[in-house]
């Protein structure tokens, strides 16, 4: 045990996306094995499994002898502007904007009526935000970008550290991609390396949004609201079951993850692939690095 224990402490970031991968899908494993049909067992046995990046981290912190509390308390700081809670829900729609842009110019059939969903919907959308944001899939983000992202910094800069986690956290979606109970396993291939393409590309966007603000709770949140919102491509219904559909849904799609990259493109040229932040907040990882947002200048002693 102690020989395992120093093996992960001398390689943190290797151990965290190995443990990651094998306490996910070793919970997802009996849903494939044994062809679960979808049902609240699936569900839970997914969303316990979407806690991989979370234990993965926790297991290296305490292999390394570092506090967890310690780890990501600095990193769950919510006293944030309220700008930052105004952008995680602007920029999936700013995603969906550019995207429905170029889905309509090179000429796909779009209605905007589609969006009329309710006040209901859209007085509630926060609630369904928070709900996916710690249940759902924003959970995953205590690891990837609350420990994965600020060890890697340091040494390999923001950029490549976001290609890195985006790559292997698509990747870690795989075992859902050959069951039917999970959406992904529904999707036909190209609309699957899509998904996976936008995913890598989110993760710059998500890399900025911590390094500006320190905070792994805005990633949660940033994430919980791709997820919610990133549904809502405005697809003319009247094409839906007609033999164009399939190629209209992946044009949608193609056009959606185009436009997370030109987010993702701007962001790099304009904040610096080094660092996607002008000022990077100290839990960044990356070397000097300014104090958190919002966190007043202390006198030197």
């Amino acid at each position: 045990m102690t020989s395992l224990r120093s093996r992960i402490a001398a390689h943190p970031v290797v151990s965290f996306f190995v443990l990651t991968y094998a306490i996910t899908w070793t919970i997802d494993a009996p849903v494939l094995l044994f062809d679960m049909p979808p049902s609240w067992a699936v569900w839970g046995l997914f969303t316990l499994g979407a806690l991989g990046p979370f234990l993965a981290a926790a297991i290296v912190l305490w292999a390394s002898g570092e506090s967890i509390r310690e780890w990501f308390k600095p990193r769950l700081r919510w006293r944030l502007s309220p700008r930052w809670y105004v952008a995680v829900v602007a920029i999936p729609i700013l995603f969906l904007a550019l995207g429905t842009a170029m889905y309509g110019a090179l000429g796909y059939p779009y209605d905007l009526g589609v969006l009329d969903l309710g006040a209901v919907f859209y007085l509630t959308l926060p609630l369904f935000i928070l709900f996916e944001a710690v249940i759902g899939g924003g959970k995953e983000e205590l690891g990837w970008r609350g420990f994965a992202l600020p060890k890697m910094q340091a040494r390999y800069g923001a950029t490549i550290s976001g290609l890195v986690i985006g790559i292997a956290w698509a990747f870690w979606h795989l075992p859902q991609f050959f069951t039917t109970s999970s959406p992904h396993g529904t999707w036909p291939l190209g609309q699957q390396v899509l998904w996976g393409v936008s995913v890598v590309g989110f993760s710059i966007v998500l890399t900025w949004l911590y390094n500006e603000t320190g905070s792994v709770w805005l990633a949660m949140l940033g994430h919980g609201a791709i997820n919610i919102l990133s549904g809502l491509v405005p697809i003319d219904a009247t094409v839906v079951g007609t033999p164009i559909y399939e190629g209209v849904r992946i044009a949608a799609i193609a056009t959606f993850a185009a436009a997370v990259w030109v987010v993702a493109l701007v962001l790099i040229v304009t904040r610096g692939r080094d660092n996607l932040s002008r000022h990077p907040a100290s839990t960044s990882g990356l070397p000097d690095a300014a104090p958190p947002v919002g966190t007043p200048p202390q006198a030197n002693d």
